[in-house]
């Protein structure tokens, strides 16, 4: 994935939790994504820490993440997958999976049901483009 992919992918997350903050906790103040725990978090991960590494070895070595897991982190966790399927349970049970097409897609591609070339096809067609 190239740079500008990257960006895209991230401008779209933040635009996707925003909206989710919004949808889940209204009157939140929208400055706090752009604080430490917000922004700087999401770059972070993106381009550092665990759940970055599992998962670019995910698409390139073709292992589960439960493997990658414990072949990788010495004993910790990722926070990604399970944070992701969190989200989409509670996406799900509201009937709100299509208007976060990012994290639904991320979230099917943790669990095996989409494969991870498929997020591309997600960032094309969000609904945030429109």
């Amino acid at each position: 994935m190239g740079d500008n992919t990257k960006a895209a992918t991230i401008r779209l997350g933040l635009k996707e939790m925003m909206k989710y903050g919004d949808t889940f906790y209204p009157g939140g103040n929208p400055s706090t994504y752009f604080e430490s725990c917000g922004v700087a978090d999401l770059i972070t991960t993106c381009y550092g820490g665990r759940n970055r590494k599992v998962s670019e070895a995910f698409v390139t070595r073709k292992k589960s993440i439960a493997d990658l897991e414990t072949e990788m982190l010495n004993g910790q966790k990722l926070q990604g997958p399970e944070t992701a399927a969190e989200v989409n349970y509670v996406l799900k049970a509201k009937g709100l999976e299509s208007e976060f097409p990012l994290f639904t897609t991320v979230h099917k591609i943790c669990t095996g049901e989409l494969q991870p070339e498929q997020l591309l096809q997600s960032l094309k067609n969000h609904p945030a483009h429109n």
